[in-house]
């Protein structure tokens, strides 16, 4: 399988267990080695108020978006508290904690997938200080792995402007990059995307995975031959070799949170059919001569 179309209920939300299992942490997974991924692991998670989850470190990369309420995060020395449109990377490894005073929602990505056995998840003994919670100051480049997402930071609509892309044939798009090895990920790229009526991003497939979560508008997806029209909610992955197209549907732009995992070559990170058709002429044409 090299692709699929997840929509808003079809997968359980499930209490998160164990020591690390705070009150009211529940996740609801979309993505997973169930579809068919090998290197990514999406889903919706959230803490109801009050809830906390202790101490522990990952031997993978997290990131993290909040759609919903408030959220205390303890990483690397600081007490972040996020808010909507908030992201953040814990790094691998890293000790953090995860605290909600009123409630909170986020998408949360994993790469590499957590193993199974043996356990990947550490527990530590320190209590946080959650009194020392603060806003974090965006303008500071000593901040963290935080970062806050604004309307204003999109560009006008263009061709595709992204590292390992070239060609025409991704137009109407506007981009902004929020976790990516510039933020200090190493195993993923997480990014907002938005395409104007009119645009597209025609037929082309990666040598990796990519998980898009629509937030609004609406699209006609093209994956491995099937069409699909998808909307706010629905979640879509696409895997290795998986042959993908998209088009906006109506008069409204359509928007979703990327994911690409593991990170794109500098080079070569595309496949458009149209420009692969355009070389078997050119080959034949010289064939022919």
């Amino acid at each position: 399988m090299r692709h699929a179309v997840i929509r808003p209920d079809e997968r359980p939300w499930e209490d998160v267990g164990g020591p690390g299992g705070g009150a009211g942490h529940r996740r609801q997974v979309m993505i997973d080695g169930t579809c068919g991924s090998v290197h990514m692991t999406l889903a919706r998670a959230e803490l109801e108020p009050g809830g906390e989850v202790r101490p522990h470190a990952h031997s993978y990369e997290t990131s993290i978006y909040l759609s919903e309420g408030e959220l205390d995060l303890a990483v690397s020395g600081s007490v972040h508290r996020l808010g909507v449109d908030d992201y953040a990377l814990v790094p691998l490894g890293a000790v953090h904690a995860l605290r909600s005073r009123a409630g909170a929602r986020w998408i949360e990505v994993v790469a590499p997938q957590a193993r199974l056995e043996p356990r990947d998840t550490f527990f530590a003994g320190e209590p946080v200080d959650w009194t020392r919670s603060a806003r974090p100051d965006f303008a500071s480049p000593l901040r963290g792995a935080v970062g806050h997402f604004a309307e204003a930071q999109l560009p006008p609509p263009s061709e595709l402007q992204m590292e390992g892309y070239s060609g025409g044939d991704v137009t109407g798009i506007r981009l902004k990059m929020l976790i990516d090895k510039v933020f200090g990920a190493q195993h993923m790229n997480v990014f907002m995307v938005e395409f104007q009526p009119g645009g597209a991003g025609n037929s082309h497939d990666h040598p990796l995975e990519e998980a898009y979560v629509i937030l609004s508008g609406r699209a006609r997806a093209h994956l491995d031959g099937e069409r699909y029209e998808v909307g706010p909610g629905d979640v879509v992955w696409t895997g290795v070799g998986g042959v993908h197209a998209f088009f906006p549907v109506g008069d409204a732009p359509v928007r979703w949170i990327e994911v690409q995992a593991p990170q794109p070559p500098a080079q070569h990170a595309f496949r458009f059919l149209q420009q692969w058709e355009h070389v078997e002429q050119v080959l034949e044409g010289a064939r022919e001569t």
